[in-house]
């Protein structure tokens, strides 16, 4: 019997499909009802968190501005600006920010000079006029409350451990506080402004007390259902967001996602994150400065689980009529199905699985003459052909392998004469420049000024062609493997850098370059004497060769995450951004190389690559187009010492 007489099986099958659909489209519509309720709720939680979080700066002006309007500041103003009470002044503040819980309570003049600060070591005389807090209370004459950023250099001058209170809360010396400023006035003319503020960096009571008041602060399953955090930028600074330690997440960031629609273009970002360890449903604000730029975030976020159990609940009774369904109809025409359809197919599901375990010569029985039938010979004749096309590969893969041992064979080949013809190559270079160098210097007798210009352009070519050949056998050292890296302890300054300068030194006095040697004369590092002169060389030479005349070359060394990096910089052109990833390529020369005249194997950097990356660190290149290139790489610190 033919498959279309077995239209009692399609209608079942309609059946199944009509109920799965009716229970996804029911699961679907629960989920985005719970999600969308969600997300609403997370809405109104950013409002209340907004309102909580403008509370405090609104306290902080307000008391600003009773202190403002307090004769005895303008009266201190005036003892701070000149006469010897200054110590009396800065006693009254100092208590009043310790009264109000305040980190920062300083005192300034009309032009933003500080006169007066109540943290040690009450540093004055700085300015503030650039403070978005101060010059807006300066520009309008009025009280201004708000969020500010906080460099390293305002969180020294602002009193001491300030910088350190930031490190521990985000690992960066930088700060970010709530605040106001508030224009003292004598006779209607302002004569100073107050400023005073919170640090966000590390304080919790803002977000538990947004988390408090909008969350109650309820737990599911173990976990916050709300959770609040400020954001420095993309840094945390302050959250009830726990990592997997249950400690405060302090010094995570944000997704990247979230930090390029907040940070960079300004608006909210409404949605399903990972935060830290877990799913919450949530929203990031923008946080601006009094200037309206965007200096960090205000994140609140609703657990996602208990929504998402919450649907599962109102899905099960709907999805338990649904599967009840389907088994009732499956158990009626189970054994109908069971001799038309379901045998079959096991016979070929079998075979398929006898063949997908290499088993080409298994063959299904055909039974019936229907549309299964010839599924089934079809599968016969794939069979068949899979087995000749079998044959064909295997014929192919020993081919293959035979071209790859000869092009193996070549490689050596090629590398081994690379060696000999550059091996072979030095000695009479070696000679000739020796013999050139003698006649141009004047050892054999005296050279008209045309003899000199043609001896100097011929020393030139064989310059390069000796760089080009001990090039060519450090490659070829490279690519056969003959490289070991024998590593000893190493004055780098002495043992490396100062013997490669000395054989650029006629070169870089010819170019009148000024070479600012920042190594410690006592720094050790461990790794291959041999191998990093190399490389010193190669950067060195390269920065002679392409650096500005009359400009500088720096080497500098310092400390990065467990790393010694090691730098050379000079002034000039710069690289290029669309050429830096051509750089430490086999045989790459830059356009902008080529138009200075310099000529180049195209190998060092490629060398130097291969170099540092066998002492187990990085190699790379910073450049700003028209000042200066810097080449820096990486060794392993494996207790290398300045001593």
């Amino acid at each position: 019997m033919r498959l279309h007489g077995k239209i009692n099986l399609g209608i079942v099958t309609v059946f199944v499909l009509l109920a799965a659909t009716a229970g996804g489209v029911t699961f679907r519509w629960q989920t985005e009802h719970a999600i969308r309720a969600a997300e609403n709720r997370v809405r109104l939680s950013i409002k209340a968190a907004w309102e909580i979080y403008n509370a405090k700066l609104e306290r902080i002006q307000a008391a600003l501005r009773v202190l403002a309007d307090d004769p005895r500041l303008a009266a201190q103003l005036s003892v701070a600006e000149g006469a010897g009470a200054r110590d009396v002044a800065r006693r009254d503040l100092e208590r009043v920010r310790i009264e109000q819980g305040m980190d920062v309570l300083t005192l300034v003049d009309r032009t933003g000079r500080v006169v007066l600060r109540t943290r040690p070591p009450y540093r004055v005389d700085d300015s503030l006029a650039e403070d978005p807090l101060v010059r807006k209370a300066l520009r309008d004459g009025a009280a201004v409350a708000g969020t500010v950023t906080l460099d390293r250099a305002r969180l020294d001058a602002e009193g001491a451990g300030m910088v350190e209170a930031c490190e521990r809360a985000g690992g960066e010396p930088r700060g970010m506080m709530t605040g106001a400023a508030v224009p003292v006035s004598v006779g209607g003319r302002v004569t100073g402004i107050v400023v005073m503020g919170n640090l966000l960096n590390g304080a919790v009571d803002k977000v538990d007390r947004i988390r408090n008041s909008v969350f109650e602060n309820e737990q599911y399953q173990g976990r916050p259902v709300g959770t609040a955090t400020i954001f420095m930028g993309d840094l945390r600074i302050s959250t009830n967001v726990l990592d997997a330690r249950g400690q405060r997440a302090v010094g995570t960031r944000a997704s990247e996602e979230v930090s390029a629609r907040v940070l960079r273009d300004g608006k909210s970002w409404t949605g399903r994150a990972w935060v830290v360890n877990a799913w919450y449903l949530s929203q990031y604000d923008p946080i601006r400065d009094p200037d309206e730029r965007v200096i960090g975030m205000l994140y609140v976020g609703s657990l996602e689980q208990q929504y998402l159990d919450l649907r599962t609940m109102a899905l099960n009774v709907q999805l338990s009529l649904v599967l009840g369904a389907m088994l009732l109809a499956m158990a009626v025409l189970y054994f109908t199905l069971r001799r038309t359809i379901v045998s079959p197919v096991e016979r070929l599901s079998f075979a398929t699985r006898m063949l997908a375990q290499g088993d080409l010569a298994y063959r299904v029985k055909v039974g019936s003459r229907d549309e299964i039938g010839d599924l089934s010979a079809s599968f016969n004749q794939m069979a068949a052909q899979l087995r000749v096309d079998q044959e064909e590969i295997q014929s192919s893969r020993v081919e293959l392998s035979k071209r790859n041992d000869e092009l193996a064979a070549t490689n050596r080949s090629y590398m081994e004469m690379l060696g000999f013809v550059s091996h072979e190559l030095k000695a009479p270079l070696g000679a000739a420049t020796l013999g050139l160098y003698s006649v141009r210097d004047g050892s054999l007798g005296s050279l008209n000024e045309a003899q000199g210009k043609v001896l100097a352009s011929v020393g030139q070519n064989l310059d390069f062609l000796n760089e080009m050949v001990r090039r060519y056998l450090d490659l070829s050292r490279l690519e056969k493997g003959e490289v070991q890296v024998r590593k000893a302890w190493v004055r780098l300054r002495d043992e490396v850098v100062e013997p490669v300068l000395e054989t650029l030194a006629a070169a870089i006095e010819r170019r009148g370059l000024q070479v600012e040697n920042g190594l410690a004369p006592g720094l050790r590092v461990y790794a291959d004497r041999d191998l990093l002169r190399i490389v010193y060389d190669n950067l060195l030479s390269n920065a002679v060769k392409y650096g500005r005349e009359d400009g500088y070359v720096r080497l500098g060394a310092e400390l990065k995450a467990g790393m010694i990096e090691l730098s050379v910089e000079n002034a000039g052109e710069g690289i290029p951004r669309d050429q830096v990833g051509r750089l430490f390529k086999k045989f790459s020369r830059l356009a902008l190389m080529e138009e200075t005249g310099q000529r180049g194997t195209g190998l060092g950097l490629f060398i130097c690559r291969a170099i540092v990356e066998q002492h187990g660190g990085t190699i790379g290149v910073d450049s700003e187009e028209g000042r200066w290139t810097r080449f820096a790489f990486t060794l392993p610190v494996e207790g290398s010492t300045n001593e």
